[in-house]
């Protein structure tokens, strides 16, 4: 029988063989299922202008001071998510700023982001904003417009203005509706007005001094109706024979019931205008008579009355005849 004395040696070998590559194996499981999120670097994106939503007492409480919109720092894994909450348009989260637990006073109050999906975390910037709450007071005021005369177009001006409603509805703290003097509807953006004009506007509210006042209005706008005062002057009509003139007629004797009358336009035209000639075609007159004719002016002239009536006489030529005498 033969002696096998390096079995022994040749087991050792290969377990060992076997030991390390059951090592690597389970060392290269564990690495190769690392949690993925690990090596992921999350995404990050800016909402810009974002309202801040106060919760108040609106009936107590009238409240100023305050930043109106924040910035909210985004960031995520999934971006269809963070560019989806990034727009203004397609956001679910809001910025809210409760007041309910304050009282009358200024306060730094936080910050606190509503609906924002769980995937996504958001900063506010700032985390807090300052406020000041007051006691609410409210009173009725009657609405004055004020028509700027840079408006009109060089001898325009305002003839009548009216507003609708007359009257709002002024809210603010106790301090600032017991300090308005006035509330103004006014106009001053328009150029080159030649006529009658509406126009809605928001109004707002003066102290004596004529400083605008941080005070809530309703309605937010009013319509100011606007007549304006076009340039006018009174001229003669004057008439005027044209036409052909029949035979046996020497001439036309014309009279005019009311030969003045008014012209509105732009008052560089209606300085050129100092009397109208009324043209009276007698090419078909052969007795006396009596019509209507139309005052024409330059465009853009407006006359009143735009007919005037003139009655027209013929004047028949006369025979010549010698009378003589006898001695």
């Amino acid at each position: 029988m033969k002696n096998d004395s390096k079995s022994p040696w040749f087991i050792r070998i290969l377990s060992l063989f076997f030991a390390i590559l059951l090592y690597y194996n389970a060392n290269s499981f564990v690495i190769s299922n690392k949690p993925v999120t690990n090596t992921m670097s999350e995404l990050q994106a800016t909402a810009e202008n974002v309202p801040v939503n106060v919760t108040y007492n609106q009936d107590k409480y009238f409240i100023s001071g305050y930043q109106e919109t924040v910035s909210v720092d985004l960031s995520s894994n999934n971006k269809i998510l963070l560019d989806k909450e990034s727009n203004a348009e397609t956001r679910s989260f809001s910025v809210v700023m409760d007041l309910t637990k304050y009282s009358v006073g200024t306060h730094e109050v936080p910050l606190e982001i509503v609906g924002l999906p769980n995937s996504v975390k958001g900063t506010i910037k700032p985390g807090k904003l300052s406020v000041t709450i007051e006691n609410k007071d409210s009173d009725t005021f009657k609405v004055e417009p004020a028509i700027d005369n840079k408006i009109y177009q060089e001898g325009y001006s305002t003839k009548e203005a009216t507003v609708d409603p007359m009257t709002v509805k002024v809210s603010g703290s106790e301090v600032s509706v017991k300090e308005v003097d006035r509330v103004i509807a006014g106009i001053s953006e328009k150029s080159n007005v030649t006529s009658n004009f509406s126009e809605r506007v928001k109004p707002y509210a003066v102290n004596k001094s004529g400083e605008p006042l941080n005070v809530k209005i309703e309605p937010e706008t009013v319509s100011v109706n606007v007549k304006v005062n076009v340039p006018s002057k009174r001229v003669k009509v004057t008439p005027v024979q044209s036409g052909t003139i029949s035979k046996g007629i020497k001439d036309f004797t014309f009279t005019i019931k009311d030969d003045m009358v008014d012209i509105e336009g732009p008052k560089e035209v209606l300085d050129e205008i100092n009397g109208i000639d009324l043209k009276i075609d007698t090419s078909n007159i052969r007795e006396t008579v009596t019509s209507s004719y139309v005052v024409v002016v330059p465009n853009g002239v407006k006359v009143i009355p735009e007919t005037v009536s003139v009655t027209v006489k013929p004047n028949e030529v006369k025979t010549s005849t010698s009378d003589s005498s006898s001695k």
